[in-house]
């Protein structure tokens, strides 16, 4: 199969499984906000959020060395598969029991510590699935990916909504996604042994001392950079209690659903780019960079949309009576969005090229910094100080990557379109402040297609239009 069609075809299987993921977790936090209210919806996202971090402990990076390594070296793919599993059950039971020890002895309320206990659960079966998906994605299989995420979430969405009809308590409403988590991870199991019927799950870390350097550094990464993103929310629970962290979530999970594309990206692209870094450094930056472009393109009009109409945005979905203090954190997080888009692709520069210790320094010294922030400006100005703290940091962070990617950022950003396309954006923003108070239904369709247009008729070249749409990668065409 040829690049194109086979980053084509991932890319559709990325897509659908990380849409099921994220758009049935978006509409069950925002039932449980909407039915349960900020208090219990803090809690509930609290408790989330800390099994959301222990996964990260769980996974330290074994699930991008394990997809890494399958793409670099596929006839090596049962020992890699055996040494990083065995090691990865270890950190997961690590993970399991620090949340534990948390619930037993953390500052919170009763029921978030008894959340994070069913919780651990949760965390032990999701990190344990994710490494299948990464097995998976080694062997660039994504659809079995897809089966288990549409299986496991649409389930989930269900049995959530029906359990809210009947006004269960929030405890069972837990219970329902540690079950569907098991049942996600037999099927994973199952599809094992399609890709690879001689798969092994045996214990065995004798060469563990071959893959400790590699592991620090994705896991630190891997660990640093979710941490300094959600530290917020964890800081929010500590200090300021339950409701303030719903407040935070209800525009957090809103911002989760647009940065499923630099997911997808991510999901698609690292075992194609890692191995093409070793291939074809050429075809390699050629398709960073249109990824670049799509980012960039795809990014403006959401966040325009999310700072311009925030207040109807908060009122369609949550309603203003018990969320309004929602409205000026949504504007803020617009801007976070956009950097976060504009960093991804030099981030996954740096994970293909080997260079992932730069990566996880640059995010260690960012969690750092945002705590520091974080203990003046949550205590001083609650949700507000972290969302602004939050846009400091996300921003810090790209400049470090661009420097270490600096070549790219050159050949990419500085030129005539992409200035133009700013510009233009900045124009258009005054000009639909003037509107906001119209109808973001009808608003937001209209910014769309202006910028739907202005990328099929000027942003790209005919070249890249073909690549993106069909037409193969080839060095005829690049050229």
């Amino acid at each position: 199969m040829s690049e194109a069609k086979r980053i084509r075809k991932n890319s559709v299987y990325s897509l659908l499984s990380i849409s099921f993921r994220l758009i049935s977790n978006v509409l069950v936090f925002w039932l449980i906000a909407r039915y349960y209210g900020p208090s219990v919806f803090g809690q509930f996202t609290l408790a989330h959020t800390i099994s959301t971090m222990s996964i990260l402990l769980g996974d330290f990076g074994f699930d991008i060395l394990l997809t890494t390594g399958i793409a670099r070296e596929r006839e090596k793919a049962a020992e890699h598969f055996q040494i990083y599993s065995s090691v990865k059950f270890l950190f997961s039971i690590t993970a399991m029991i620090l949340m534990w020890l948390l619930a037993s002895f953390g500052n919170f309320s009763i029921d978030a510590r008894l959340l994070i206990l069913i919780f651990s659960f949760y965390m032990m079966f999701t990190t344990l699935t994710n490494f299948l998906y990464a097995f998976f994605k080694g062997f660039e299989e994504l659809q079995y990916e897809t089966k288990v995420t549409l299986f496991v979430n649409i389930g989930l969405l269900i049995i959530i909504a029906i359990l809210i009809m009947l006004k269960s308590g929030i405890i069972l409403i837990s219970v329902g996604f540690v079950v569907f988590r098991i049942l996600g991870f037999i099927i994973a199991i199952s599809f094992s042994f399609k890709i690879m019927p001689g798969i092994r799950y045996k214990f065995n870390i004798t060469r563990f001392h071959e893959i400790k350097t590699k592991m620090i550094v994705f896991g630190l990464h891997l660990l640093f950079s979710n941490l300094y993103f959600q530290l917020d929310t964890i800081l929010l629970g500590l200090w300021k209690g339950d409701y303030y962290v719903g407040i935070y979530q209800s525009v957090f999970k809103l911002i989760m659903l647009p940065l499923v594309l630099p997911d997808i990206f991510n999901n698609t692209l690292i075992p194609a780019l890692s191995r093409l870094n070793k291939e074809n450094v050429f075809l390699w930056k050629k398709i960073g960079y249109i990824m670049n472009k799509i980012l960039i393109l795809v990014v403006i009009p959401i966040s325009m949309i999310l700072f311009l109409y925030a207040d109807q945005i908060i009122k369609i979905i949550y309603g203003t009576k018990n969320y309004i203090e929602a409205i000026p954190l949504l504007r803020i997080f617009a801007a976070i969005l956009f950097v976060r888009f504009f960093l991804e692709t030099y981030a996954l520069m740096l994970t293909t090229s080997n260079r992932q210790h730069i990566r996880m320094y640059v995010v260690i010294s960012a969690t750092f910094f945002n705590f520091l922030l974080n203990y003046f400006a949550i205590p001083k100005f609650g949700v507000i100080g972290a969302a602004i703290v939050s846009l400091i940091t996300n921003s810090l962070l790209a400049i470090a990557y661009i420097g270490f990617t600096y070549p790219l950022f050159i050949d990419w950003v500085i030129n005539i379109k992409t200035f133009a396309l700013f510009l233009f954006s900045l124009i258009l923003v005054f000009a639909f402040w003037q509107l906001h108070s119209l109808n973001v239904l009808i608003m937001a369709p209209v910014i769309l297609v202006i910028f739907i247009l202005c990328g099929i008729l000027v942003y790209f070249t005919k070249d890249e239009k073909r690549q993106i749409i069909g037409k193969e990668f080839s060095f005829n065409s690049l050229n």
